[in-house]
């Protein structure tokens, strides 16, 4: 058969409209892989995506005889087969055969994939999948590393991978910030996200052009195991590292048209910082120190207003005094901290002349004060590609989560087998603070890594959280402040609502015990388990159906010492630490830290520093109560309200006791962003919360039997039902038993 040097269709294309997806799959000398990489292909897509819908694009440059394996392939599957044989001339590496397949394809949705079977052809249905769920513009399939760097590759390359992802992120820190794994050839992007006339391929790594030169994109990401090559050889070699150098250059000087100018900003700072001092030292009396001090204010004023002008061309998101004010306090602790220390250093202890320790004191201050404003882009984590594990909970089938970081308060849900969907995926992002995406939700409180920050993609069916790293060193201030929010607007939109109370279970019927303020319900529950009749079920929210339908979700129950010493399990010997740890998260506190989150303080990095010191006073109700028994569904027939005072146990009517659990769960609030997650989770998908929370509840206990209780009475649940028998009806609505 003639070689093909010209693009050769080798199937009856399926008309433009009716293809979704265009693999782009860049070939030299792969003709060994080409069947079985069909033949993967075809078995993966038979079960989630019509074949029809399709096309498969190779864009070889091959030497050997791939032009022929793929087509003689081709007539054996029912997608199309699509071949571009490039002649030597248009031959410009693997990123230029993929964009030169971006102009060919056919699809809505691109995905690039290489021949050598390391990318499991298996996974294009879930990139699919994931990319309309999470409304993403490009998913990103990462590999999953250890800390040399990706698992599948041998420990050379997986460390040069390692060292070349590190260069991409201190060069590019903010628009990497949101990928893990930049330099993979595993991904699926809207076509219509990606202008390829932008695009100035060279090299391997056409993701990384991509996300550079096309910033704003809304990013998603699925990792898998980085298979070992199936046959054939690689391509990387040296020359291959050294063209990727050159484009990260290339990339650097032109896709962001104003870093040249700030690197003239700064060889000039650096050589009127040497002259003002060199000039100070000879012209005024004083200690070089301080002579240092006053050039580096005299030369930071002309360097911002270079930089204000020049450089941004006055475009600084916040011109004028305020910009000056934090330029001028960023530059003070760089000085005081790196330059004048260093400078004593050198000229004081190590007797080195003037002029040379201000020059590498001002060089040393300029790469350290580069380092922190670039977002810690060389941290102890940011330096690896460390990749966490992964906790999977199945929420009663309702809701599936998949974490990076576990979840203490629904280890009740853990999973170990891998979800068939996922709902809500939280993703540490490693290397720093999130950043916006298109359609996000962004909390920061502007300390990076090193503080409280998030950004939420919400969807219908799918919703990404990405945390800061401190964040995901705290697992319980992660649920109460995101997950927990998320998780009610998340439900809501599935018929749910997460209804505020403790609740307990007997054959098959659930009681939801709703105090007026925070107490009583945990003591009202122990106490029903504990005679053994009663199953527990929650401590301080269940998940409530429509139907009246009442779903377990046992959290770990805030412990105190009186508490502890009225439960089954004893707890001897802890009353001393559990006084001291419900002091230290006394509800006064709690306010306090409210009002100074209204005034700007970053409390809810506070919080997580607070709760990495002295973990919140929280246990699985087995370590409370060690006979516990559970149950993890039952119809929700009785309502009971704790109120205030010593009232006795009266019947409420229905009425009264839908509009208490609505005001209740209204009043619920955590720390900050709590509610700012829910107010923006209701704008982002124009969904009511709190009107659709209440519908819900209405509809689910319109025939309930509502009771009235002083929380001061102790709450005898011996006498439940006698009390009942005695009480008079007479409320509309009330089923007296």
């Amino acid at each position: 058969m003639p070689r093909l040097d010209m693009e050769t269709q080798q199937k009856t294309a399926v008309p433009q409209e009716q293809i979704l997806v265009s693999l782009v799959i860049p070939t030299r000398n792969e003709s060994q892989n080409i069947v079985p990489l069909l033949k993967r292909l075809g078995a993966a897509l038979s079960a989630d995506i019509d074949p029809h819908a399709v096309e498969v694009l190779f864009v070889d440059d091959s030497t050997d005889n791939t032009p022929e394996a793929v087509a003689q392939a081709a007539a054996d599957f029912p997608f199309a087969v699509r071949l571009i044989a490039r002649p030597p001339e248009r031959r410009n590496g693997l990123s230029g055969a993929v964009v030169e397949g971006f102009g060919a394809a056919q699809g809505t949705w691109l995905c690039v994939m290489d021949a050598d079977l390391q990318h499991p052809p298996e996974l294009v249905p879930a990139l699919l999948a994931r990319a309309v769920e999470a409304r993403a513009d490009i998913v990103i399939g990462s590999r999953k590393c250890d800390f040399f760097g990706p698992l599948g590759l041998s420990r050379k390359r997986a460390m040069t991978s390692q060292l070349l992802t590190l260069l991409a992120r201190a060069w590019f820190p903010r628009l990497l910030r949101n990928v893990s794994d930049p330099l993979t050839g595993l991904f699926l992007v809207q076509r219509a996200a990606v202008d390829t006339a932008v695009l100035r391929p060279n090299g391997f790594k056409i993701l990384l052009e991509i996300l550079i030169r096309c910033p704003g994109l809304r990013v998603s990401e699925i990792f898998f195991d980085f298979a070992s090559r199936h046959q054939g050889e690689s391509k990387a070699d040296f020359q291959e590292g050294m063209n990727f150098f050159r484009h990260l250059l290339r990339l650097r000087l032109t896709a962001n048209q104003s870093f040249p100018r700030l690197v003239l900003v700064a060889l000039l700072s650096l050589v009127m910082d040497t002259a003002a001092f060199a000039l100070g030292q000879q012209s005024v009396n004083l200690p070089y120190w301080a002579t240092a001090f006053i050039a580096a204010q005299l030369v930071l004023l002309l360097r911002f207003f270079l930089t204000e002008k020049w450089v941004l061309g006055g475009g600084h998101p916040v011109p004028g005094w305020p910009s000056l004010r934090r330029f001028w306090v960023t530059n003070q602790f760089s000085l005081l901290l790196v330059r004048l220390p260093l400078l004593i250093l050198l000229i004081s202890a190590w007797n080195w002349s003037p002029v040379s320790a201000i020059l590498l004191a001002v060089l040393v201050e300029s790469v350290a004060r580069y380092t922190i404003s670039e977002q810690w882009v060389f941290s102890r984590r940011g330096m690896t590609m460390w990749q966490p594990g992964i906790y999977r909970y199945n929420l009663h089938g309702i809701l599936r989560i998949e974490s990076q970081t576990p979840l203490p308060e629904l280890a009740y849900f853990h999973v170990a087998e891998p979800l068939l969907h996922v709902d809500i995926q939280i993703r540490v992002d490693r290397f720093g603070t999130p950043t916006p995406q298109p359609g996000a939700i962004l909390y920061n409180e502007r300390l990076s890594r090193f503080g409280f920050g998030l950004v939420v993609l919400p969807g219908d069916n799918f919703s990404e959280i990405v945390i800061s790293p401190l964040l995901g060193a705290a697992p319980f201030a992660l649920y109460k402040s995101v997950v927990e929010p998320v998780l009610r607007w998340a439900l809501v939109q599935r018929g749910y609502v997460m209804v505020y109370g403790a609740s307990v279970a007997q054959k098959n019927v659930a009681t939801l015990i709703v105090p007026e303020g925070d107490e009583g319900k945990t003591e009202a529950v122990l106490q029903a388990t504990r005679q053994g009749e009663y199953a527990f079920m929650s401590d301080d929210f269940a998940i409530l159906a429509g139907n009246g339908r009442l779903y377990s979700f046992p959290k770990p129950i805030t412990v105190t010492a009186p508490l502890l010493r009225h439960s089954s399990g004893g707890g001897s010997g802890k009353h001393g630490s559990l006084w001291l740890q419900n002091l230290l998260y006394w509800r006064l506190g709690r306010r306090i830290g409210l009002q100074l989150s209204q005034r700007g303080w970053p409390v809810a990095t506070l919080n997580i520093l607070w709760q990495r010191l002295w973990l919140p006073p929280k246990w699985p109700i087995q370590a409370v109560q060690p006979d516990v028994r559970l149950a993890d569904t039952a119809d929700l027939k009785e309502v009971v309200l704790l109120v205030e005072g010593s009232g006795a146990m009266t019947a409420v009517p229905a009425a009264k006791v839908i509009q208490f659990v609505v005001q209740r769960q209204q009043a619920v609030e955590g720390f900050p962003p709590y509610k700012l997650l829910l107010e923006q989770l209701e704008d982002a998908n124009k969904i009511p919360l709190a009107e659709k929370e209440q519908a819900i509840i209405t509809q689910a206990l319109q025939s309930c039997t509502g009771w009235s209780l002083g929380k001061q009475n102790r709450f005898q649940w011996s006498t439940f039902y006698d009390r009942k028998e005695k009480c008079s009806g007479g409320h509309a609505g009330v089923q007296c038993g």
